[in-house]
């Protein structure tokens, strides 16, 4: 049991490591293009990944690591683990009170009209610099999770 709760614990890690890191590149790539359509392409899609690669691996990795935790004497016992969850939580409040607020915000300009608004780029940079900062705050968890270290 023990080990397939680790395997299912590392694929929820990429799919949400991988989500988060892609969703940033391909909105900064479908931007540079100025293109409403591919903008409004990718941003569309940003949301469904969000939904199906980044919520789910985050509630895996919570939900597994949770479960793991107890062969390590538990989040209480162990600074590694404590610390993964604040990088985890600080990610996940950015992401939930930022980054998808702005992104449906951004979807409703879009569809109001076709062409980009200053308001759109506005919320884009606030976009780009939350998710950066949420995609940087779980990588050292990789570490702490391989390291069992802090």
């Amino acid at each position: 049991m023990e080990v397939n709760l680790k395997i299912l614990h590392l694929v929820c890690a990429c799919l949400f490591l991988g989500n988060v890191i892609i969703s940033g590149i391909w909105a900064l790539l479908a931007e540079r293009t100025r293109n409403h359509t591919i903008i409004s392409f990718s941003n569309r899609l940003v949301l469904i990944t969000d939904v199906l690669f980044t919520l789910t691996g985050a509630v895996g990795v919570v939900w597994t690591g949770h479960l793991m935790a107890h062969s390590f004497g538990g989040e209480a016992n162990q600074l590694w683990i404590q610390w993964s969850y604040v990088l985890l939580s600080f990610s996940g409040l950015i992401w939930i009170g930022v980054l998808v607020p702005i992104q449906l915000k951004q979807r409703a300009l879009l569809r109001k009209s076709t062409t980009l608004s200053e308001d759109y780029w506005r919320l884009s940079r606030i976009w780009q610099i939350s998710g950066a900062i949420a995609t940087l705050l779980p990588l050292p968890i990789v570490y702490l999770m391989v390291t069992k270290a802090a």
